[in-house]
Order: C-alpha cells, then structure tokens, then sequence
C-alpha cells in the first residue's frame, strides 16, 4: 500500500519537492493510518495536528493521548487544541458539525502560515468519497455535490482517495498501526452511518461486488462534466455581471435557473431562493408580469431585486437594534376579554395574543442577548433563544435584528417567532392584550 500511496501522490502531483505538510490526525484507523504512510514516505517533513473537541469526555482524551504517545515515539512534532466546540456553536448559530469544521481548518490554515508548511493532509478516503455522492444525491446538491471528495482544494490534499475501507483496516492491522474506534461510527442515527453500515453493502451486494469500480468511473465522469461547466460560467460571468448588476439577456432561457444559481453562488443564495427568483422571472416572460420588477430576494448577506431584464444585487445592512418602552396606553396594544376574542387566534408573524394578567407595564422590546431563554408554546420546558434560533435555521443577518419582548425580567414573545407558553391565552384569563409589532 505504500508504493501505492506514493504512486497516487507523484500521479496527481499532490506533494512537491520540498513541501512540509501537517497531517490532520483524529486517532481514527484513517488518520492514523494515513499518518504511519506520510511518516514513512516523507519523514522529517511531516508534523501532526489533532483536534480536541471536548464532544466525547473521557473518549476524546483517549484519541489526544494516542496521537501524543504515537508521535511521541516517531519523534513526530505534533500541534493539539482544545476546543468548546458546543458553546461555539451556540455562539455562531451553527450545528456542532459545521462548528467543528470551521475551527479545526481556521486552526490548520493558522499552523500553516505561523509554521511554514505547504500543505495540509486530511484522510478522506474513495468510501468517504462514495458516501458523500449518496449523501448529496438524497439532499438534492445538484451536479456539483455529485462529484465525491477533490483530491485537492487550496492547501488541502487527500492522498488517500485511492484506496478503499478495507484496504486501510487490512494495512493498520498487519502494520500494527494504533488507532481507536469512535463510538459514534457505530450508530444509525447518523445518515453517513446509515449508508456505510447498511444501504452501501446491499447496493455492492447487487452489483456483483462491483460498486467501488462503477462509482469510481461516475465520479470521473461527473467531476469531467463539472470541470466544463465550471469552464462556461467563467466565460459568462464577465460578459453578465458588471458592478453587482446582473443582464438577464444574456442568460439561456431554458437553463435560467442552473445559470443564476451558478452566478449568484459566490453570493451566498441558497439553490431555494434562485429556484423562487427563476419562477418569477419565468412567469414575468410568459404573462408579461410588469409587477416582478421590484421583488427582492434575500441571502445572508446580500438581496437580489428584479429591476427591468436585471438583477441588481446589494449587501445587506443589519440596522442597530432600537429598544423602547411599550406602555399600557401604547396604541399597538389592544386590551380584550375573552368574550371579544376571534374563533382562531392564528395571526400574522407580528401580532401575538398574550395573557396580560402577569404583565408588568412598561413592557420592553429590545435585541435578544446570549444567555436569555424562554418556554416556546407548547414545550413543557424551557429552551435557550440561542438554540431555537439554530433549529429554525435562521440566517445570521436576522438574528442580529431578532427582537425580544420582556415583562420584567421574563421574555413573553419571541418577537415574530414564538410566544412563551406561560402567558398564552387561556380561558379563566382576566385580561388579553394583541400585541402588533
């Protein structure tokens, strides 16, 4: 295996003469295997990182002592952090996997540039590669995520996309290579799990045992078939976007969509969003709809406007949030009994119906901060701003402008989102205010 190893690295030209690489290592059987195959192969101009998560207690300390002792006795310079990666995730309004992500390749890119080294090796190997083209094909990615794992991006490079699962169990094992066994691999809570545990080896089973080779030339013949869209929209992208304003006639009508989704990538808009854009403008092109100019469409960072056979595109601002006192008298309160109540109290996203007997004027709008809380209508418990803010998926520009409504020290409404359990409106209730924002 490591002739092979060295044969894919000199073939895809992934290490130069001279390059110092820093290996990613998590005291899996991949890492670990991967950084017993770059030791032997480049010796002293390797060094390892690990990362340590503080995700598994006791069992990720057991991955950083592995890595230590490993580098330790092959006098291997070894980096190693810890981070709070839940708290971070809070903080940022991500899933712990896109946390984690995001910090370990911030710190690798920091070792990088404090420490001279060229590149950065991570262990994905042609099973990961596989897994990801089924994970993105259920999620509907498109063609782009259909393409596996690039065997290089930047300072990354996966010399290992060359072999499969149980060519690097079969290595570490006859090779003695420690490594320690995530518990999480195990379960199927996870859809990567799923596939690699269970839909895969069927899929291989029925293809005659045949599925890495015919994935392997589909890969090849995607990432081909990316490789010259990606040629075609460099060729547009000048000739169609000038100074964040996009000409919609030079744009293929049949491919519209496909077309804005790849020139507003960079921009951040979700495939969901250019699919509602395209839908406007087709229907303007069909009923001659003159009542599309103006309707804008909105990333995390930048809006999209139609404005006659153009898309006019403009960062967006996140205005200072403004707190104010909303006293009894305030003319968005409308004081009810439950008599006058409507037969359904569903409303628009600003206008909540609230219990008023517990309320303590002046009530106060202000910014949601870290640390406040609430419980959400119908939870019988109590749940971070925070944390139903990441569940809802709400972009990061919005948040900064998510608005609490407070009674004391007790926020009553989640502004636009959610009231608080305890003051909705409940049939022995003295008072009822409906509150429009």
């Amino acid at each position: 295996m490591l002739e092979s190893f060295r044969q894919y690295i000199r073939h895809r030209r992934l290490i130069a003469d001279g390059d110092r690489i820093l290996v990613a290592v998590s005291g899996g059987i991949d890492s670990m295997t991967l950084l017993d195959l770059m030791r032997q192969a480049y010796g002293g101009r390797i060094a390892a990182a690990h990362c340590n998560f503080s995700l598994r207690g006791a069992e990720s300390d057991g991955d950083q002592q592995l890595v230590e002792d490993y580098c330790l006795q092959h006098r291997i310079p070894l980096y190693t952090v810890r981070f709070d990666t839940e708290n971070e995730a809070r903080e940022h309004g991500e899933s712990i996997q896109m946390a984690a992500r995001r910090l370990r390749y911030d710190w690798f890119d920091g070792l990088c540039d404090k420490y001279g080294y060229d590149k950065i090796a991570i262990a994905h190997h042609a099973d990961d590669s596989i897994e990801t083209f089924f994970i993105n094909l259920l999620r509907g990615t498109g063609l782009r995520g259909l393409t596996g794992i690039a065997d290089r991006r930047g300072r990354i490079i996966r010399p290992l996309l060359f072999a499969r699962r149980d060519d690097i169990v079969s290595y570490a094992v006859a090779g003695g290579v420690p490594y320690r066994e995530d518990s999480t691999n195990a379960t199927l809570k996870y859809l990567r799990n799923r596939l690699r545990h269970d839909i895969l080896p069927r899929l291989d089973s029925a293809s005659n045992n045949r599925l890495a080779q015919t994935m392997e030339q589909n890969l090849m013949r995607l990432q081909q078939a990316q490789r010259f869209i990606d040629a075609r929209i460099r060729e547009l992208r000048p000739v169609a976007l000038h100074d964040h304003v996009l000409d919609l006639s030079v744009l293929d009508a049949d491919c519209l969509a496909f077309e804005l989704y790849e020139l507003l990538r960079p921009y951040g808009f979700a495939p969901e969003t250019v699919e509602d854009l395209a839908a406007v403008l087709n229907r303007r092109a069909e009923d001659c709809d003159v009542t599309a100019s103006g309707k804008r469409f909105e990333a995390s960072e930048w809006s999209a406007a139609i404005d006659r056979g153009r898309i006019m595109l403009s960062p967006r601002i996140v205005e200072p949030f403004r707190e104010e006192r909303i006293a009894e008298a305030d003319p968005r309160i409308e004081w009810l009994s439950v008599d006058e109540l409507p037969d359904s109290l569903a409303a628009p996203p600003n206008v909540a119906y609230l219990t008023a007997d517990a309320l303590k004027f002046p009530l106060l709008l202000r910014q949601w901060r870290e640390g406040d809380w609430f419980i959400p209508l119908g939870m019988a418990g109590q749940k971070k701003v925070s944390d139903f803010l990441i569940d809802a998926k709400v972009a990061a520009v919005d948040k900064a402008r998510q608005g609490v409504l407070v009674s004391g020290e007790t926020i009553v409404w989640l502004v636009g989102r959610r009231i608080d359990d305890r003051y909705k409106v409940r049939q022995d209730a003295g008072r009822i205010v409906r509150i429009t924002l």
